[in-house]
């Protein structure tokens, strides 16, 4: 690794003749007006493991955390984006069926976005299953493994070195994308003179990286890593080229981890370890196996030409797209939902373009868990189960909505926000949405309908997301 400090010295020398002149004394003069000692309030007292426990949670400026923060006040809204693309006629017609790219892509995305109500169920489903590797009939077996055996810190590790072998072994192809360009970007970058020696290294790696794997690892870090170390150590380049050697140091991790024989390992050791140390049968230890077939072909063929042809549209707009609005707003989409995949959103973001019934609609559902200590003084401490969802969606000719929903122990809270041109009508909504729940089975602790004064940010709804800078240490 590289060395992250810079040691700065001064130029000014240190003359000896300053250290032989006699030090004046200042004149020690009694303060006015002395503070009577028994009169002043003390602070409390606090022992040194508190003030240690404290001091391991301070808000660090460098901390990954704090640009997190930051980030989120002033990231793209991707619904505002959106509602430009959908619900907004004059910038679709000046702008992006004028656009030689975009045009036929946005016509064709308009074409997937037709849904009936089987046809919506089915695009949310899609977004649920994919926005984790870690989903199918395997993953879920290994669930009901963790909870029933919930105090085994053994199969917890190597439950946790599986997930990471997994994770990197299937993401093999798009971290061999990143790792060309962190390449082509740090050859963008560093001076002329040292462009033909980089590219005589990269120039042998093999592009199929399945079967060069190892190959292209040995050039990577036996070579391209010390040669990219030598310069930013001779030259101080702590700027873009260090970032993106940051990166490319990132993904050859994940690449060597991602190889065969490793996830082959990790796999044969999880199996063994269930097989001799759990209640199962070796019925039960094949059907885990097919499982685990079963599960990696369906996470590769699944597909939704709804979500395939709308990052198209994206990719296209940023890349081929000379028409600077057309770029800046495919751009901000793109950021959004980049930004609602982050590490520190403990959040399910789910979209939803749709055309229903010739009418436009766009709508974002954010989903969140959260556990909350049991307030039934007789029970023992528990610990329930807390779902909120927050909805907004945003209809052509009707206006935006905003919906806060809250299910704890099978009642259900509901905040509802609707459009001005509703308003004179939020008692009707109300009594009408209580006699559906009602045929629903549900219990409704308590239903609020308002006009929407402003829209909120889900960061505003999920007030637990500052909460947790305390959780770990992630200073750069």
């Amino acid at each position: 690794m590289f060395d992250n400090n810079i040691n700065i010295k001064t130029n000014n020398p240190v003359s000896d003749n300053n250290l032989n002149k006699p030090k004046v004394k200042t004149e020690q003069v009694a303060p006015f007006n002395v503070a009577d000692p028994t009169r002043v309030t003390k602070a409390a007292k606090k022992d040194q493991e508190s003030q240690t426990g404290q001091n391991l949670f301070n808000y660090n400026p460098d901390s990954v955390f704090d640009k997190f923060i930051k980030s989120l006040k002033i990231s793209p809204v991707l619904s505002e984006s959106v509602k430009k693309l959908l619900l907004n006629r004059q910038f679709i017609n000046q702008n992006i069926k004028n656009d030689p790219v975009l045009g036929t892509l946005f016509e064709s995305f308009l074409q997937s976005i037709v849904m009936d109500d089987a046809e919506i169920l089915k695009f949310l489903k899609y977004q649920q299953g994919t926005y984790t590797k870690f989903y199918g009939e395997f993953f879920n077996n290994l669930r009901e493994l963790l909870s029933s055996y919930p105090n085994n810190k053994d199969f917890q590790a190597l439950l946790r070195n599986f997930l990471r072998s997994y994770d990197c072994f299937v993401s093999a192809e798009e971290t061999n994308k990143s790792i060309n360009a962190a390449l082509k970007n740090i050859e963008r970058n560093i001076p002329e003179m040292l462009k033909k020696p980089f590219n005589e290294m990269t120039g042998r790696l093999i592009s199929d990286n399945s079967k060069g794997i190892d190959l292209n690892l040995n050039i990577l870090k036996n070579e391209i890593l010390p040669f990219m170390g030598r310069y930013i150590s001779k030259m101080n380049d702590f700027g873009p080229v260090r970032d993106y050697v940051s990166v490319l140091v990132h993904n050859i991790v994940r690449l060597e981890a991602a190889s065969k024989d490793n996830f082959a390992d990790s796999l044969e050791n999880l199996f063994e370890f269930i097989r001799y140390n759990f209640d199962v049968d070796e019925k039960y230890m094949e059907s885990l196996k097919m499982s685990l077939i079963n599960t990696y072909e369906l996470s590769s063929t699944v597909k939704s030409n709804s979500a395939d042809s709308f990052l198209k549209l994206l990719e296209s707009g940023i890349n081929n797209s000379s028409n600077p609005v057309n770029k800046g707003i495919m751009e901000d989409m793109a950021e959004s939902l980049l930004f609602s995949q982050n590490v520190h959103i403990p959040l399910t973001h789910i979209f939803l373009p749709l055309n229903y019934n010739g009418m436009f609609m766009f709508s974002e559902l954010w989903i969140g868990k959260n556990y909350e200590e049991s307030k039934d003084k007789k029970r023992k401490q528990e610990f329930v189960q807390t779902h909120k969802v927050f909805i907004t969606f945003d209809i052509q000719n009707v206006g935006y909505f905003e919906t806060t929903l809250v299910l704890k122990e099978n009642r259900l809270l509901l905040d509802i926000y609707v459009p001005s041109s509703l308003s004179d009508y939020t008692g009707k909504i109300k009594d009408d949405l209580s006699k559906i729940l009602s045929k629903s089975n549900l219990s409704v602790s308590d239903i609020k309908v308002q006009e929407s004064v402003r829209k909120r940010r889900f960061n505003e709804v999920f007030s637990n997301l500052a909460e947790r800078k305390s959780g770990v240490d992630v200073t750069i």
